[in-house]
């Protein structure tokens, strides 16, 4: 039998690391996506971290966006959408003009991907676990798991565009000393290949339509930077 898989995705990081420069790759069939990309495991789940944006006056539709993407999303098997919140936050500039303002910090995520990790590894949940985010606060629990699962395979992703890659570090864990954690970039070539279909048909026989905006996809992503 394959060896159980469970996919952990912190859906802020790589959001700003790859879908804001590329709207067209955000339909992505996040299921169908990480089983090309995994075919040796079997994925019995793959958990989501976010959070619901702030309208602005700007972009006031980003969160029905964002909302009809969650739904179609949750029709695929195994797919958890686990959300946290925005919460406004004050600050003053620090450059000369000093004003005051208020910019949505996202809350919760970092938490939420900890607790979700210790509990399934408690539980013998899966046999390998897929981390993607290149924030590095999901580091401390990733530690703990390689120090005291052993048996645990343990795969992490730095979701990046190739032209951000020479930027990144990917030898943080084998600094510490934590050789069994392995640590690539996110592979992006199979990407525009993975997008739900256009329209998505609900449980309740009501459907979502793929954003306009969000335009069909044209080309892969080269592998690795020019």
């Amino acid at each position: 039998m394959k060896p159980r898989l469970i996919v952990y995705i912190d859906g802020y990081n790589w959001y700003h690391a790859i879908f804001k420069s590329h709207p067209e790759w955000k339909w992505l069939n996040i299921s169908a996506f990480f089983r090309a990309l995994r075919p040796h495991e079997e994925i019995v789940a793959v958990k989501i971290f976010s959070a619901l944006v702030v309208p602005t006056a700007e972009d006031p539709t980003a969160r029905e966006r964002q909302e009809r993407y969650f739904k179609a999303l949750r029709t695929l098997p195994g797919v958890e959408i686990i959300l946290g919140a925005f919460q406004p936050r004050e600050v003053q500039c620090r450059a000369t003009c000093l004003q005051r303002y208020v910019f949505q910090e996202e809350k919760k995520t970092d938490v939420n991907i900890a607790v979700e990790l210790l509990s399934d590894a408690f539980n013998n949940r899966s046999d390998a676990i897929c981390v993607v985010s290149g924030d590095s606060d999901v580091q401390p629990a990733i530690e703990w798991l390689a120090r005291n699962k052993p048996d645990l395979r343990i795969y992490l992703y730095i979701p990046s565009l190739p032209a951000d890659q020479a930027a990144r570090r990917l030898d943080y864990f084998k600094t510490k000393g934590y050789s069994k954690v392995s640590c690539s970039f996110l592979p992006l070539e199979g990407i525009s290949q993975h997008q739900l279909r256009n329209l998505v048909t609900l449980a309740d026989k009501t459907f979502v339509v793929r954003p306009h905006t969000w335009t069909a996809p044209t080309q892969a992503p080269n592998a690795s930077p020019a």
